[in-house]
């Protein structure tokens, strides 16, 4: 098994440089996102350098070159997952709707669709603070930018209550799709997230004096 920590890493003079920063930089990509691969698959404790160099064709020298430990690996891993990605609210013309769409992505990336489980990382993020602020400045990006954007299509649409926070909401809703996860194994599915959502996020943040639409009237059959 390969070393995983900076005291026992080997030298990275000699590593061979990219011809190109450009290309250096598509290169450093590649061997990330074998990185977080691996941790989908086995989990971050048994994420090793030797694994990653194997899948990426990349010699252990270089990889040491760039980072240290793969506490860092995975953190700038996370980092670029991120980089120059839109974070796209969804707008669906209602805030009901908006906060289901959001929470089926949020459960999604629990699972790992598109990226690493975060719930692989729990464990890792306890203990790896470089790992755990990676993670950290990831979900609260997303929740701040979503949730203002939903925010503001509420109230455009006089959804939303005075003095809601919906950025505070999405992260509770993380936190407890995570929680039940960790708990039972399982992410929550789509009945238990239309649960939370009904009786949770909506009383907290839906104007409770919104008109409701007009309904035509009936007309006598005949």
């Amino acid at each position: 098994m390969s070393p995983t920590n900076s005291s026992s890493a080997p030298p990275a003079e000699g590593a061979a440089s990219p011809g190109s920063p450009k290309r250096g930089r598509a290169r450093e990509n590649a061997i990330l996102a074998v990185a977080l691969e691996l941790v989908a698959e086995a989990g971050f404790e048994a994420l090793t350098v030797d694994a990653v160099a194997a899948r990426a064709r990349a010699s252990k020298a270089t990889i040491y070159g760039k980072w240290k430990t793969k506490d860092e690996m995975v953190a700038e891993a996370l980092r670029r997952q991120s980089e120059g990605r839109a974070v796209l609210a969804p707008d669906t013309g209602s805030l009901r709707q908006d906060l289901l769409a959001t929470t089926h992505e949020m459960a999604a990336a629990l699972r790992g669709r598109n990226g690493v489980s975060l719930v692989s990382l729990v464990e890792a993020v306890r203990d790896h603070p470089g790992l755990r602020d990676a993670a950290r400045s990831q979900m609260e990006h997303a929740s701040l930018e979503v949730g203002a954007a939903i925010a503001e299509q509420a109230a455009g649409r006089g959804e939303l209550r005075r003095n809601a926070d919906v950025p505070a909401c999405l992260k509770l809703t993380l936190g407890q799709l995570l929680f039940d996860a960790l708990l039972t194994g399982s992410v929550p599915g789509r009945d238990e997230q239309e649960r939370l959502v009904d009786r949770v996020l909506l009383p907290l943040l839906k104007n409770p004096h919104e008109e409701a639409p007009e309904t035509p009237p009936c007309r006598p059959a005949g």
